[in-house]
């Protein structure tokens, strides 16, 4: 991956939740407060505002263009949270000019340290760390070298962490107050993290 390949990624994965607005309040509305797909609709308008309006040349510089747009939009607890990924993303990519398979678990490991960090969430606690756990370690242990390939299985496997979310007990946030009563629902917040992942590794490669 290069520049303009990161830029179209980034872009798709903020387009799939944009568009999914509708659904992604829906399943917050069985647990929460039902504004998930608002919050997160309006952080990823800002995320494609901000990286046109900085126009950065080098992929470091867009994941940072991407986290302060998060950081200065994104309402509630998943504002910072998304925004502190992104910040991770840009941390691990400076000074690259191309991304491999290890170039990207790493930078999607720094993401994920810095959602935990802030966050607390562990896997199984029910948030979107339970797709995004499983995303990582897929890039990590990957056998290819083709990035298409290498992204594609990772995003199954979030995908698959997102689905298991409907057998957890919610551990952080509103919906720990529900305890078993949240068992059957979807995370949100994993779901959307599912949508951003999946729109770029779709997309990753023109």
């Amino acid at each position: 991956m290069v520049l303009e390949d990161l830029r179209r990624a980034v872009f798709a994965g903020a387009d799939m939740i944009i568009e999914r607005e509708t659904e992604l309040c829906s399943l917050d509305a069985f647990v929460g407060d039902g504004d998930h797909g608002v919050t997160v609709r309006k952080g990823y308008q800002k995320v494609k505002a901000a990286i046109e309006e900085d126009d950065p040349k080098t992929m470091g510089d867009l994941m940072m263009s991407a986290g302060m747009g998060l950081a200065d939009t994104a309402g509630g607890a998943i504002g910072p949270i998304l925004a502190s990924m992104f910040l991770g993303f840009a941390s691990a990519i400076m000074g690259k000019d191309e991304l491999g398979v290890k170039d990207l678990a790493d930078m999607f490991a720094a993401g994920l340290k810095r959602v935990q960090d802030l966050g607390g969430a562990q896997p199984g606690d029910c948030t979107m760390v339970d797709t995004l756990y499983p995303f990582v370690e897929s890039l990590k242990n990957a056998e290819t070298d083709d990035v298409k390939e290498a992204l594609e299985a990772a995003a199954e496997k979030g995908f698959e962490g997102s689905e298991a979310t409907r057998d957890m007990i919610p551990k952080l946030g509103r919906a720990r107050n529900l305890a078993e009563r949240a068992i059957g629902y979807i995370d949100a917040g994993s779901r959307s993290m599912y949508y951003f992942l999946k729109g770029f590794a779709d997309n990753a490669v023109a």
